[in-house]
């Protein structure tokens, strides 16, 4: 007797249910995308208990007529594709024909739906089977009610989190789609009352500043910096970039021909021109519009339709670059075009070289080397310009054994080479060769002193003379609102004043009033689960403190260091618990092996 049995429709149906629809975000996101597939010019979600309990989705889109309506709850039933070939060039939200037959499977719903106003038709299923079909008079488009979500499976119902978690997660993907759609009216509201509202606004890019300030306010998007780029075939890299100032590096949104994503290739392409642009890993507000030829993407590539392939690799080098001219103007600077040098072509180039400077990094005003030492370290470059290699005087080279150790206190066999620029310190390895960034390594030994520091005091609240105003989007203000309790026992005292206007009346006393305003942006724009304690809370607090005071005290770029100085720094370094990366997950030690540097150089 075989083992192997074919399982019956209803159980597919559960199991690939479980696949597309998650939670009552899930339902939303299938539902919305429907709507704005239908060519809905408004959009109107209504939620009950976060969406457990209801969903209600109306549009006023194309509808559909008796039949197409109950083809729709068919599994791989849709309107979208037809063929392979169609499939290779998706220009639509949905086109695999599963959500309706998902959100069908573990769920009643009902179905309205009316190509002509008035001449509609009313279905209703449960868990699966067709309860009814009967006439229904409404207006054109399609209203979609999903009650007692999951009520046929217990097991998945548990593991959905309380109603306010659940409505924020909701919130989020209207918010998205709002944010996507500046062209489509969204409403939503929770037991009544109204959390969203937007008007169509057009499809610009002044149409999407509106939208951003609908939703975020009209400080945050009065700040934002416009940029607009075309590529081949059609291709367009457009949106809005915040400076660093605003400090909402979480309001990071990303839609791929209008689809809502958190694309990891095109997200570290935004963090690296952050870093090459700015050398900083304060990230602003980003909200990047990726319009590509249908055929250049593969949307096929998850379930829940959440990731998307870029089938051009040279895009990634346009969407650098373009960010980088967008975040050099939030910066206020424009990228002046390369010139020629002067004088007559084909001169050589002249040898240059610095002498060692003396100065010290742990000496008293020895932290704050910036604008002025590069200055200095310029008009010395220039006074040496003419001179031969003969007329340099170089520092000389530590040849003996530096003593450096680990944690453990073992001797390790490296040897200090010397300073590169300033800026890298150089070691030679039993096995190749170390470069160690000397700002991020002193980041590195300072944040792990100040957070032991730190963790011993008692926080402490303090009163604010003015309060702090917050202008958060609904989702960001539920999810301070989620953390509340918390917060407070932390020394935060929150207080909604209207709308999504949150007012910080006090705050923890270690930080300074634009600290704890970071703080609590950083959290409210966070995804995904919250922290649910204090301990959690604490130590998101030492390390934005720390943080913060490790990179204003860390030695700085171009700074000459001795030494016995540079020794002195990366022993601490290679004493510390994470010796390899700085708070901000930037890199502090780069090796080059001696096999590579044998290969480079063609020995091997």
């Amino acid at each position: 007797m075989t083992t192997i049995q074919i399982l019956d429709d209803r159980l597919i149906s559960q199991i690939a249910a479980g696949e597309v629809v998650e939670r009552p975000a899930s339902v939303v996101k299938e539902l919305v995308e429907n709507s704005v597939d239908a060519g809905a010019r408004s959009i109107r979600v209504e939620l009950e208990a976060g969406g457990k309990r209801s969903i209600r989705v109306t549009d006023d889109g194309v509808g559909m007529d008796r039949d197409d309506a109950l083809l729709a709850f068919d599994r791989h039933a849709t309107s979208k594709i037809g063929s392979f070939d169609d499939l290779q060039g998706v220009a639509t939200l949905g086109f695999r024909g599963e959500a309706l037959a998902a959100i069908s499977a573990v769920a009643r719903v009902e179905l309205t739906s009316a190509t002509e106003p008035g001449e509609g038709h009313r279905i209703r299923i449960d868990g699966g089977h067709v309860r009814s079909v009967e006439p229904a008079a409404c207006p054109t488009g399609t209203v979609v009610e999903v009650r007692s979500l999951f009520f046929n499976v217990p097991a998945r119902r548990k593991f959905l989190k309380t109603v306010r978690t659940e409505l924020r997660r909701a919130t989020e993907v209207v918010q998205g789609y709002a944010l996507a759609r500046p062209e489509i009216g969204f409403t939503l509201l929770h037991e009544g009352r109204t959390l969203l509202d937007t008007p169509p606004a057009g499809e610009d890019l002044e149409a999407a500043r509106r939208r951003v300030g609908e939703l975020f306010g009209a400080p945050a998007s009065r700040e934002l910096v416009e940029f607009s780029q075309s590529g081949p075939g059609g291709e367009r890299i457009w949106g809005l970039v915040g400076n660093r100032q605003q400090g909402r590096g979480r309001r990071i949104f990303t839609f791929v021909n209008r689809r809502l994503l958190r694309d990891r290739t095109v997200m570290a392409a935004f963090y690296r021109s952050v870093r090459e642009t700015w050398r900083s890993e304060d990230f602003p507000a980003l909200f990047l519009f990726l319009d590509i030829p249908p055929e250049e993407v593969d949307v096929n590539v998850h379930p829940q339709k959440a990731e998307v392939r870029f089938r051009d690799g040279r895009f990634f080098g346009r969407l650098s670059s373009c960010l980088q001219g967008a975040l050099e103007r939030a910066r206020g600077e424009e990228t002046a075009p390369l010139e020629e040098p002067e004088g007559v072509p084909g001169t050589p180039l002249v040898w240059q070289g610095l002498g060692q400077r003396k100065g010290g990094w742990y000496g008293e005003g020895r932290v704050d080397g910036g604008e002025s030492e590069v200055r200095e370290l310029e008009n010395m470059e220039s006074a040496k310009r003419e001179e031969r290699l003969a007329d340099v005087a170089f520092a000389p080279l530590v040849r003996s054994p530096v003593p450096l150790s680990g944690r453990s206190g073992e001797a390790r066999p490296f040897r200090l080479l010397g300073q590169y620029k300033g800026t890298l310190i150089l070691l030679e390895g039993p096995d190749g060769l170390y470069l160690v960034d000397q700002h991020v390594a002193h980041e590195r030994v300072l944040y792990e002193r100040f957070r032991r520091q730190l963790a011993e005091t008692v926080v402490r609240s303090q009163r604010l003379l003015e309060p702090i105003l917050l202008e958060l989007a609904p989702a960001e203000s539920m999810r301070l609102s989620e953390m509340a309790t918390e917060l407070e026992r932390l020394g935060f005292s929150l207080g909604e004043m209207s709308g999504n206007v949150v007012a910080v009346s006090a705050t923890p006393a270690v930080l300074t009033p634009r600290l704890a305003e970071q703080m609590l942006a950083s959290l409210a724009g966070d995804t995904g689960e919250i922290e649910t304690t204090v301990e959690d809370l604490k130590v998101r607090l030492l390390e934005v403190l720390a943080a913060s005071q490790s990179c204003r005290a860390a030695v700085k770029m171009h700074h000459q260091l001795s030494a016995e100085e540079m020794e002195a720094l990366v022993t601490e370094l290679f004493a510390a618990e994470q010796p390899f990366a700085c708070p901000h997950g930037r890199p502090i030690v780069l090796k080059m092996a001696d096999i590579e540097l044998e290969r480079r150089f063609g020995r091997r």
